[in-house]
């Protein structure tokens, strides 16, 4: 049980870092010279006399081909919070409770600056009250949207328009032009059988 009275299954880190050098087939000393560690201190980490720090756990694993994960109530690994999420203006991440949303995103909440004419808002997120609507209602989202994330949503934009226009090309292809010479000097000629010009007055091209 922790301070708050919830139960907390206990993480052995010493029985982990044993389990990964039975899994390797390694002794102490080997392990150590692996890790540039001394044996002692691997006997220190396998005994519990010493609290071993994350880093040196991952890297014990991994000579295993193990790896630290975290997991919620059902067992689903969740991954950490991405590096590259959006920022404000002085660089700073956004508060990670908070639910951040994308420029593009503004809250309904937000309808006047009050930035009086500063620069355009890099981030967005919704205030205590509305922030639990939404949650009841979708729930959690998963992270702060990510420059990498808005920069694949354009280029899937870009990629979906681009096919779409194709599309189109295919269905409905570009008649080809058949003006004849002379309408390149102003404009098509009332003879000329693509009148690709039908916004200039009949009688003006009539003089030409």
């Amino acid at each position: 049980m922790d301070r708050r009275g919830w139960s907390v299954d206990e993480f052995d880190a010493a029985r982990y870092a044993a389990r990964a050098r039975r899994v390797a087939d390694l002794s102490q000393r080997e392990l150590a010279d692996l890790l540039g560690l001394s044996r002692a201190t691997i006997g220190r980490i396998e005994s519990g006399a010493m609290r071993v720090d994350t880093a040196t756990l991952a890297a014990i694993l991994s000579t295993a081909g193990l790896r630290l994960a975290v997991l919620d109530v059902n067992g689903t690994e969740v991954p950490p919070i991405p590096r590259d999420v959006l920022r404000d203006h002085a660089g700073r991440r956004l508060p990670s409770h908070l639910d951040a949303r994308p420029p593009v995103d503004e809250p309904a909440d937000r309808g006047i600056d009050p930035r009086r004419g500063g620069p355009p808002a890099l981030a967005w997120f919704e205030h205590r009250d509305r922030r639990r609507r939404r949650r009841a209602r979708a729930g959690t989202p998963t992270d702060h949207p990510t420059v990498s994330g808005m920069r694949e949503d354009k280029a899937a934009v870009r990629r979906r328009a681009l096919a779409a226009a194709a599309a189109r090309a295919v269905t409905h292809p570009i008649p080809e032009c058949v003006c004849l010479d002379g309408c390149f000097e102003r404009a098509c000629l009332p003879r000329c059988p693509c009148q690709c010009e039908p916004e200039r007055p009949v009688w003006e091209r009539i003089t030409q």
